[in-house]
């Protein structure tokens, strides 16, 4: 199912079940939004029910909630985000009953409901995907391509009349970082930029210099790189967006803690490595992307456990420091930085 027949379906009401799952949540979430906003306005928020079951892990809620009658309406929705019901092997940890559970209302779902599975992370091997797959059409959103996210931005700016030609377009398209190798970027951060230029500039034609001014996302992306240099020992690369980064407390900050970040995750997935889980099994745990997780897995190779400890514990000192005035935020920093790039025998 493409995303036009995923809408047309939705604001029709026209499948009793729903799954929609992928890495770029913005379709999934107006999906969800249309489908919302086919129920009457007045008894909405009755008829309109979220599940994670990260929280919530009662499958027998779920069940209840896809049964329970609507209220002064003619249909209910549940929206079950989740990812524990689509995973396989050592990170399945629903019951099999549970499964069965869901499976049987699956197999005869309830005429007065329309639930939608959304979650962020599905294994498709798993049996509750094969049985929704064979029974009702699914719908996979991907991050876009070059030329899709060109055209979606050429759009989104038309429905904000905005007046911007081709050429800085293009520009914006690449400022947003986007479409950076494993960027974190997403098609809500990118609307939200075009917001802000058509909030800004509703009254004029808007140029290069306009989104220089206003526009923010890349600067956020280039963290990531940051982090992705210091941990493969590209010293120069990591020195020069530590320059810009070291302006800024705030980014200081934020580029420690994502330092902190990724060696907690290479200390799990060290840990998962041992215990032979293979890579989608850590991708699924770690609600991670696939190739992330793999290039991950590429660093440990200049760490032993220990080294990861010792530097784990040199963040939370150093961030320490920084807080109570002992040190500056860009010498604190650099302090690290240099730590980590000693264990590589690269640079």
């Amino acid at each position: 199912m493409n995303e036009i027949d995923l809408y047309k379906s939705i604001s029709t009401q026209s499948s009793p079940v729903y799954f929609m799952s992928g890495d770029e949540r913005y379709s999934i979430e107006k999906a969800i939004d249309m489908a919302k906003g086919t129920l009457k306005e007045s008894f909405r928020e009755l008829n309109f029910t979220v599940i994670d079951s990260e929280y919530d892990t009662d499958m027998d809620m779920v069940i209840n909630s896809c049964e329970s009658i609507p209220f002064m309406d003619e249909k209910r929705i549940v929206v079950v985000k989740n990812s524990e019901l689509f995973q396989v092997g050592a990170n399945k940890s629903c019951a099999k009953e549970q499964i069965q559970k869901i499976s049987n209302y699956i197999e005869s779902p309830s005429k007065s409901t329309i639930v939608i599975f959304a979650p962020i992370q599905a294994d498709k091997r798993s049996e509750l995907y094969k049985l929704i797959k064979k029974k009702y059409d699914t719908y996979q959103s991907d991050r876009l391509d070059k030329l899709r996210f060109s055209t979606w931005v050429s759009n989104k700016f038309k429905e904000k009349n905005v007046s911007i030609d081709k050429n800085t377009i293009d520009y914006f398209v690449q400022k947003s970082g986007y479409l950076f190798r494993e960027s974190q970027v997403t098609l809500f951060d990118v609307e939200s930029e075009i917001e802000k230029l058509s909030t800004t500039f509703s009254h004029k034609q808007v140029s290069i210099v306009d989104i220089e001014k206003i526009s923010s996302t890349v600067e956020e992306n280039d963290m990531f790189k940051f982090v992705d240099y210091v941990f493969v020992g590209d010293i120069q690369k990591a020195y020069s967006i530590m320059r810009n980064i070291s302006n800024n407390t705030k980014n200081s900050i934020l580029a420690m803690s994502l330092i902190a970040r990724q060696i907690s995750i290479l200390l799990k997935i060290l840990v998962m490595k041992r215990n032979r889980l293979s890579q989608e099994e850590m991708a699924s745990f770690l609600m991670m992307h696939p190739f992330v997780v793999k290039k991950s897995i590429a660093q440990l190779k200049y760490y032993t456990y220990h080294e990861l400890i010792s530097l784990y514990d040199l963040c939370s000192d150093i961030d320490y420091r920084i807080k109570k005035g002992q040190i500056k935020d860009n010498i604190g920093l650099e302090v690290v930085v240099n730590k980590i790039c000693k264990n590589k025998d690269v640079v």
